[in-house]
């Protein structure tokens, strides 16, 4: 948590002391020296996410209740960010009721939810916040293009705290499920697995999807429309293949899977070949009512609807949001623009080379650039056994400086003789 999150969970909980004297059973000095000797503590540490979102068959409102199990790194107060756009309904803490006998503590200001509690460093603790309200972005429930109901949903480029509440910063790395409640027609996608369909009333379903390994948080994406779904072939696959589709209106899906999105699944066999296996049980990429932002998703990629129905997504942002899941999702720089993000677009840049000199498309970032000479510095053999290298020993996990290199030297059997920050440096 940074310095400003850090002074106002100290503040949210300093509004709390007189009344957890008698819910908390805490005494006040003891409580406001605690809140005092942990204003400067990190962030505590989601660790799973379970996520309820209904929408209303007619509006934009969202109805959302959201659990979060956390790592606590201190004693101080979970604290989360959600749009002051919703209103609270109610918070848990471990699953206990609010009544008027135990009453759960919580403080909302602004964009904060600050949760105070009695546990200790490593325990663990779950929060579940339930709130409504119409989201300012990052979710979207309305009509699409065709004027069918939808809804879609991106914690991508820093929107996640539009219509969920998520840590201070916004990282992490979780576990997430899904419940979404989906009106007569209508298919749901999110990340992870689909579990299960249950039948509500009045032609509504409730769609279950779930991963247990960690993705990052702001990796996660949900959609529900009336999609026609196609599976992409691969050609070049004869066994175990990924499964690969492609979520459209009805009335795009031919177009699409004979455009740019024909090739989709030839992608994923080219990226195996060179990172190794696939981090996921499957891709999914899907036209959306929301613009897509930050990193594609993890397992589910959002594509602007209006660019799908025009024609307007090229195969090399295909290519980059499908080493993405290796390079982004199932292994993360620690920043933006570090090793990692670049070498997902260098290898979206070898894919629309092949077969033409200058592919369109592609930019050609100093980061990109940098990535390019490491390749032609070490070869085929020691950069593609690197790559897998680098994915395998830090798949689901944020990367520390200079493991790429050191990746890369133990490929070679020696060092390499280049490293990221000198080779972003140079001209």
């Amino acid at each position: 948590m940074g310095p400003a999150g850090s002074r106002l969970a100290a503040r949210g909980l300093a509004l709390l002391v007189a009344s957890a004297t008698l819910v908390l059973g805490v005494p006040a000095r003891a409580a406001a020296q605690s809140a005092a000797s942990d204003s400067e503590a990190g962030a505590q540490t989601p660790r799973h996410y379970s996520i309820t979102l209904v929408t209303s068959d007619t509006g934009g409102h969202l109805l959302g209740e959201v659990e979060v199990a956390w790592q606590l790194r201190s004693v101080q107060p979970v604290a989360m960010r959600l749009d002051s756009a919703f209103r609270v309904v109610r918070v848990l803490v471990d699953g206990k009721p609010n009544t008027r006998l135990s009453r759960t503590m919580y403080a909302r200001q602004d964009d904060e939810v600050v949760v105070p509690h009695e546990k200790a460093p490593g325990d663990t603790l779950t929060t579940r916040v339930r709130y409504h309200g119409i989201p300012r972005g990052g979710f979207r429930a309305g009509t699409d293009r065709a004027g069918a109901r939808g809804l879609a949903g991106t914690t991508g480029g820093e929107l996640g705290a539009l219509w969920l509440p998520v840590p201070p910063d916004g990282a992490g790395r979780v576990g997430v499920s899904w419940s979404v409640q989906a009106s007569d027609g209508q298919r749901v996608i999110a990340t992870g697995t689909l579990t299960g369909i249950d039948s509500l009333s009045y032609g509504h379903t409730t769609w279950h999807y779930g991963i247990d390994a960690a993705v990052p948080l702001d990796g996660l994406a949900v959609a529900a429309g009336r999609y026609a779904v196609t599976t992409l072939p691969h050609p070049g696959c004869a066994d175990h293949c990924i499964p690969v589709t492609l979520w459209t209106a009805p009335d795009d899906s031919a177009a699409a899977s004979a455009g740019a999105f024909r090739r989709a699944a030839d992608m994923m066999d080219f990226m195996i070949q060179r990172l190794g296996p696939y981090p996921y049980p499957s891709l999914a990429h899907v036209a959306s009512l929301v613009a897509p932002a930050g990193r594609p998703g993890a397992m589910v990629v959002l594509y602007d609807e209006q660019q799908v129905h025009a024609g307007g997504v090229t195969e090399a942002e295909i290519a980059r949001a499908t080493a993405a899941q290796w390079l982004g999702n199932a292994v993360s720089d620690s920043a933006a623009g570090g090793p990692t993000d670049a070498a997902a677009s260098y290898l979206a840049l070898l894919w629309s080379r092949q077969g033409q000199a200058k592919p369109t498309g592609m930019l050609l970032t100093r980061g990109v650039e940098a990535i390019g000479r490491l390749h032609r510095l070490v070869g085929d053999s020691v950069f593609f056994r690197g790559l897998r290298r680098y994915v395998e020993v830090h798949r689901g996990a944020v990367v520390p400086t200079g493991a790429l290199e050191q990746a890369m030297a133990e490929a070679a059997g020696k060092p390499v003789g280049w490293s990221w920050r000198t080779a972003v440096g140079a001209r």
